[in-house]
């Protein structure tokens, strides 16, 4: 726990005594370098634990339910609910013959600290916390300390609000084998985990995608020059039938994970989602007569439409910005084009001030850079304005970001590449401007993922070692905390960026698939190192211990993901009605027959939507094994 240099020492004193009469011990101490105060807290009765479990409601497996009292409890059920006696051997060979795991997971049960002996095969405390992973035992003691009041709040919101607290950040362990998913998730919990777990499964099916679209491009090499032919407008089908069944395919790889984590009848936890900085006015609700505080709609609303004009400037700077740079690459040749700037497109002709060889190349490279740097700014101003939002909620100020960083990045990344598709019908610039965009954007993301953990490494060995050189100077500090001290200064990892990046990186691939099928391809390479490096900056300790949550969701990056896949029926549409009456062709937009175009449109956009929406009814969103087992645990309850 980290406090301000101005909470004074009775404030301190007043806090560790409240956290001792909770069962914690505590070490203060400094920080050496900004001087604040820092308190190390920790819990060493097992029993406390594991009685916080119990109020949790944490789900855990039972591991001493033997064939025989299964058996018992299977006809007991089938006598209540009048079924023939003939479950018993022959329900357990069945079962086994779909799936092993609805055996071994039914057996859920909630944590009862009396019956501990059910979930461990010995009675001792200190053994029975061992069942609690790492992730579970923090995210307990967490939740422990807002049990803790202070007035009618429990302490960390007081503190927090009060701001004393400044930061509650959990300690590295000294040893961490992230080898694996579930290793991920039971030292950082499935927050993070399911990110790994999403890019795992992503490759997994990335990896057909890509073998169709090296096959494409054999076939026809004539794809990736000029035209948009009859193999390449098949491979835009097969991405857009692929997107349909991936995300399908990844709701089901969920609902497993919520069995397989654990993560079920968990809604209690989500108290500890509050905003600390949410503010509202008491009101009574008068169906539970209860007071809670509340915030209108109606400011929140005004506070949207205040982010809504925050990007419009921004938008529209950067939208100048490629307009000019359009116009000196050339990529604007009409003249009666709203778009179109005589003095910008004299620049790049011969005379010019620009008429050099690679300045067309330096442009793109700085039309990337520009895309970059616009979101960046904006992902600032995006969060300070979602702040004012007031969300009473992590959950719901997570959200509100999702879709406001989605919807402006992808107009500043997609726009001027649908002006050039669908307004200057001119595809091999198109194409071309596509590949830079892409490899240079991925090399970008690959150089700062793998370059920037090595430099952090680096860099927090010379952290430790200041510390360690005031640490000679200082002797009331005792040296084993000296790394513990170091790791508040790394920085926080925050998945939001990561996600982003793969967001947008599915948009290429399946936006642009009749035009740029080798983005499948190149995206399955430059995720194994994204993958490794992600893995490698956790592995090395190189960023703060996050607080744990349980999870087994992408949640609304799910959303994003759908609406991804719809727009790209409706671009790839457009690119084989188009292919197919040569609009595309310059010599032949003057004299296209637009009506016949418009029809074909219209038939293969509600044919594809139609297609996607029956298989998203038809395929259950929960495999077999998942269905049984949650009815089997139904049943189990209803009968205890």
């Amino acid at each position: 726990m980290q406090f301000s240099k101005n909470t004074t020492q009775e404030q301190i004193e007043q806090i560790v005594n409240r956290l001792l009469n909770h069962g914690f011990q505590s070490y203060k101490t400094r920080n050496l370098q900004n001087d604040k105060i820092l308190l190390f807290i920790c819990i060493c009765d097992p029993k406390i634990i594991l009685e916080q479990a119990e109020q949790m409601q944490l789900y855990k497996l039972v591991i001493d339910r033997s064939n025989s009292q299964m058996h018992e409890i299977y006809r007991k059920i089938a006598e209540k609910i009048n079924i023939r006696k003939i479950l018993d051997e022959r329900l357990i060979i069945a079962l086994n013959q779909i799936d092993k795991r609805i055996v071994l997971f039914e057996n859920y049960l909630k944590f009862k600290y009396d019956l501990k002996s059910d979930f461990c095969l010995q009675n001792d405390d200190a053994e029975v916390i061992k069942i609690f992973s790492p992730s579970e035992t923090l995210l307990i003691i967490y939740n422990y300390l807002h049990t803790i009041k202070i007035g009618d709040l429990d302490m960390i919101h007081f503190l927090k609000t009060e701001e004393y607290l400044q930061q509650v950040t959990p300690i590295h362990d000294e040893l961490v084998s992230l080898n694996t998913v579930s290793d991920i998730e039971r030292y950082f919990g499935g927050n993070l985990a399911v990110y790994f777990e999403f890019m795992n499964f992503y490759q997994s099916m990335l990896k057909y995608l890509a073998i169709a679209a090296i096959i494409t491009l054999i076939i026809d090499h004539q794809s990736t020059l000029f035209k948009i032919t009859n193999v390449a407008s098949f491979y835009a089908v097969l991405t857009m039938v692929w997107s349909t069944f991936f995300i399908i395919a990844w709701r089901r790889k969920e609902s497993e994970l919520s069995i397989e984590w654990g993560v079920f009848g968990q809604q209690h936890i989500k108290r500890l989602d509050l905003n600390p900085e949410y503010k509202g006015t008491p009101k009574i609700n008068y169906i539970t007569g209860l007071v809670k505080n509340s915030y209108p709609t109606s400011s929140r609303i005004f506070y949207y439409m205040v982010s809504l004009f925050e990007a419009i400037p921004i938008l529209i700077i950067a939208g100048l910005i490629k307009i000019i740079v359009f116009n000196i690459n050339g990529l604007i040749r009409s003249e009666t084009s709203i778009f179109y700037i005589s003095f910008a497109s004299k620049l790049n002709q011969p005379g010019g001030l620009l008429f050099y060889k690679y300045t067309t190349n330096v442009l793109d490279i700085c039309t990337i850079l520009l895309i970059f740097y616009i979101n960046t700014l904006y992902t600032k101003v995006c969060i300070n304005s979602t702040k004012r939002e007031n969300h009473r909620t992590n959950l719901r100020f997570y959200n509100s970001l999702i879709l406001k960083r989605f919807l402006f990045e992808l107009i500043n990344r997609f726009f001027h590449l649908f002006y050039i598709a669908f307004i200057e019908f001119d595809i091999p610039t198109l194409r071309n401007l596509l590949i830079k965009l892409f490899v240079m954007d991925q090399i970008r993301r690959v150089l700062f993922e793998s370059l920037l953990p090595m430099l952090m490494k680096q860099q927090q060995e010379k952290q430790k070692e200041q510390y360690r050189l005031n640490l000679q100077k200082k002797e009331d500090i005792n040296e084993k905390i000296v790394d513990r001290i170091a790791e508040l200064e790394l920085w926080e990892y925050d998945d939001f960026d990561d996600y982003i990046e793969v967001i947008f990186q599915y948009g290429y691939i399946v936006l642009f698939a009749a035009i740029f099928p080798l983005a499948a391809a190149l995206t399955y390479i430059f995720n194994f190192i994204e993958i490794w490096s992600d893995k490698f900056k956790l592995a090395n300790k190189l960023y703060q211990r996050n607080l744990p949550k349980k999870s087994h969701s992408i949640g609304e990056w799910r959303t994003v993901l759908m609406t991804l896949s719809i727009l790209s029926i409706y671009t790839n549409t457009a690119f084989i009605a188009f292919a197919y009456f040569n609009v595309f062709d310059a010599c032949q937009k003057s004299r296209c027959d637009w009506e016949n175009i418009l029809i074909l449109l219209f038939i293969i956009e509600h044919f594809s939507l139609g297609l996607k929406y029956v298989v998203q009814q038809t395929i259950n969103s929960k495999p077999k094994w998942v269905r049984i087992v949650l009815r089997r645990m139904k049943k189990r309850r209803s009968f205890n």
